[in-house]
């Protein structure tokens, strides 16, 4: 039989997941040099993320998690549903509705239909979703190309470290970034956002490559780059977390 602090421990150890209106949500905890615990959902991942300085103990981060509980649950209620990659789905892609439909043998195609651009996506049923996931990242990977390519030819008369590499990822929290060599990495979901929002989140890296910075120079280069770069952010700031919802978690 278990003693009382052996029970304790048990008790206080946190599970696996933690119920939050209506549904059990993964714990991912995270020690990190802070002041406080902050408690996050993330839709790309449908996890609860909880920060907490190293001597929190399990226990304190329990206490905190029941103290939280109905702001955690508007703040499920408040995200976007789910949208998942199966067969009759539509999903925004470039400022359309793209309707994703299964193919005949192994091979993916796009095509125009009167309602509007279709994916046939072949292959095995269970690697629908893969599939594509695979597909949309491929067309990220063109079309960020192509506008980084344009970028980077209009920043002449800008002094600027030359472009490294262009890489894509499903990044969390950026949707975009410039390291020191000159590397640009962009999330592929951008791919899923109006033509526009894509045009001004390259125009924003890009600029990094002359201003490493958020200054009023660098600012200066992304207004030459995208002239209408203020609604573009607005709008990723705002519709960020539905492009999140899109497909299965990460």
């Amino acid at each position: 039989m278990a003693g009382p602090l052996n029970l304790f421990r048990r008790r206080a150890a946190l599970p696996d997941a933690w119920r939050i209106g209506g549904t059990d949500w993964p714990i991912v905890l995270s020690r990190r040099a802070s002041r406080r615990v902050t408690l996050r959902l993330c839709a790309l991942t449908d996890c609860l993320r909880i920060s907490a300085p190293p001597r929190t103990s399990l226990a304190d981060i329990r206490a905190i998690l029941d103290r939280h509980a109905e702001a955690l649950a508007a703040q499920a209620a408040g995200l976007p549903p789910r949208v998942d990659f199966v067969p009759g789905a539509r999903i925004p892609f470039r400022g359309r509705t793209l309707l994703l439909a299964r193919a005949e043998g192994f091979r993916n195609a796009w095509s125009e239909t009167p309602e509007g651009p279709q994916l046939a996506v072949g292959g095995r049923p269970e690697h629908f979703a893969r599939r594509v996931r695979d597909s949309l990242i491929k067309a990220a990977e063109t079309e960020l190309a192509a506008e980084t390519a344009e970028a980077v030819a209009r920043l002449q008369g800008f002094r600027a470290r030359p472009l490294a590499a262009v890489k894509i990822g499903d990044t969390r929290g950026r949707w975009g970034s410039c390291a020191a060599d000159g590397t640009l990495r962009f999330s592929w979901r951008v791919i899923l956002a109006p033509p526009e929002i894509l045009r001004y989140l390259v125009a924003h890296e890009v600029a990094h490559l002359a201003e490493m910075n958020h200054s009023p120079q660098f600012w200066a280069v992304v207004a030459h780059l995208c002239p209408d770069a203020a609604p573009s952010r607005s709008w990723l700031h705002r519709h960020g977390p539905t492009l999140h919802r899109i497909g299965p978690p990460r």
